[in-house]
């Protein structure tokens, strides 16, 4: 069946989902045998080990989803990762109906679902569970119900907005941009303008920041330590110093995780602002300010990828509706484009076989390989020594080992002489109230003297060394450490 003859309907968009859903799925279960979790996702399935309001880096709603998934399957590669795909497939309908309430064309809403679910972006972090699966879902939701509430002005939709609205905000703090974009339009719409007077818009903001509340009361209680992150280690802008490298660096990462035609047609559509209708324009709104300001802080310091994520929802509808109308080959030409790029990905590894190519260390896959190896060579080391504790001195590192080892360490402890609050390790734990104890400390480092000066003996237990390539291996150095005298 050519892409020509598909009916782009509703039914067809579901059939589309569940094969790529179980495909997934299916290549997510043989991942579990060869490769290891990602450092962040051990250490949000560290934080899901407790149902709390707040965590050091992120708001909740990533952990809560952790905790579901690995309730139903447990503490597994799996059952960590499996909320991903789940969330994915009501984002994707979010977005089909989003276009259909934009333009009323169940052809347009087919073609945007269909451009979402097959993302590089989408491919990728279906296998993830990062704060972005959430944060899609409820920004596309959102949306969705704006548009609505734009309409009809029923109470329900905008409650739904605000619903909507407190979720993002529990998945990610970039949610209040939705605000900015939210406003930006409506200033700018003489069909909308007289929303901007409508007390159930700020209803629904009030509501959204309720639901907001208990994370805001948690960073109260513990140094507002998510927000200090957000400023302090992801944006990082410390001055007006240009980066263009940077800036055009982050601008080449849109062609991946965008796909490099649809992210094209989008740098094309963008300028067109003037010529928009409505429903065009609206999008265009929820894109530019998103998209204005990443640009910016990448100039000034540095962006990841996803920094972008929100403005794939507006950004597929935009494109996916413009090429189904006017240019409908250079659509499928994008499909198969990000479809060849997702099972690629997948596939890596196979592929490089096949064709016989050796891969080094700058393998996409290298973080995640290695992991469970040195969790069951450290696992037989700490058997050794049952009265020892685990000791580290990276965040990553620590993560991992307290997934991998078994079993799991969750009593481990954060190397912190500074008594700095830089990860949730150095937020809930505290070596100085363990003076007198025996630790197993795993390090990069081959030198520990400021480490050994505050112990009373130190016994170098060998080195735990995990070869991944010809000019790469994972490495680290074990010591047991006696009686902890203290940082002082």
């Amino acid at each position: 069946m050519s892409l020509q003859t598909v009916r782009p309907n509703l039914k067809t968009l579901l059939i589309l989902i569940a094969a790529v859903t179980l495909y997934r799925l299916v290549m997510l279960h043989v991942a579990s045998g060869q490769i290891d979790l990602y450092a962040d996702e051990a250490y949000y399935w560290h934080w899901a080990q407790h149902f709390d309001f707040g965590y050091y880096s992120k708001p909740p709603m990533v952990a809560w989803l952790i905790m579901i998934g690995t309730t139903l399957f447990g503490d597994t590669f799996v059952g960590i990762k499996i909320m991903s795909l789940v969330v994915y497939i009501f984002t994707t309908l979010n977005i089909y109906f989003l276009a259909k309430e934009l333009f009323g064309d169940e052809e347009a809403a087919f073609w945007s679902g269909a451009a979402f679910i097959t993302l590089p972006a989408v491919w990728l972090s279906s296998l993830i569970i990062s704060t972005d699966v959430p944060f899609l879902f409820f920004w596309s939701l959102a949306m969705l119900f704006f548009v609505k509430a734009l309409k009809s002005d029923a109470w329900r939709h905008w409650l739904i907005v605000g619903i909507a609205g407190g979720g993002g905000l529990l998945s990610k703090y970039t949610m209040i941009i939705f605000v900015v974009s939210a406003f930006a339009y409506l200033a700018t719409s003489p069909t909308y303008r007289r929303h901007l007077k409508n007390p159930k818009l700020y209803a629904a903001m009030a509501l959204a920041a309720a639901l907001y509340l208990p994370n805001l009361w948690w960073n109260a209680h513990h140094h507002f330590v998510s927000f200090v992150h957000t400023a302090r280690d992801n944006a990082h802008v410390t001055g007006i110093h240009f980066h263009l490298n940077k800036m055009l660096e982050f601008l080449g990462s849109q062609f991946g995780v965008f796909g490099p035609v649809l992210f094209g047609w989008l740098l094309v559509l963008l300028p067109r602002y003037r010529r928009f209708q409505e429903s065009w324009k609206l999008l265009w709104w929820f894109i530019v300010p998103m998209f204005g300001l990443i640009l910016a802080v990448s100039l000034l310091s540095r962006a990841f990828a996803n920094w972008s994520a929100p403005m794939y929802v507006a950004s597929t509808v935009l494109v996916a509706v413009y090429l189904a109308r006017f240019h409908k080959r250079w659509l499928y030409a994008a499909l198969a484009v990000n479809v060849l790029m997702g099972v690629g990905f997948y596939h890596l590894h196979d592929i490089t076989k096949t064709l016989g190519i050796e891969l080094s260390r700058k393998d996409p896959y290298k973080r995640v390989l290695g992991w469970r190896e040195m969790g069951e060579r450290l696992s037989k080391i700490m058997a050794r020594y049952p009265h020892a504790g685990l000791l580290m001195d990276d965040r990553k590192a620590m993560a991992e080992m307290i997934f991998y080892v078994h079993p799991h360490p969750f009593d481990a402890l954060k190397w912190n002489p500074r008594h700095t609050l830089r990860d949730h390790y150095e937020l809930t734990t505290d070596l100085q109230k363990h003076i007198g104890e025996d630790f197993i400390f795993v390090t990069e480092r081959k030198a520990i003297p400021d480490v050994a000066r505050r112990f009373e003996e130190v016994r170098p237990l060998g080195v735990i060394r995990v070869p991944l390539y010809k000019d790469f291996a994972r490495e680290f150095h074990v010591y047991y450490l006696k009686r902890f005298k203290g940082y002082e």
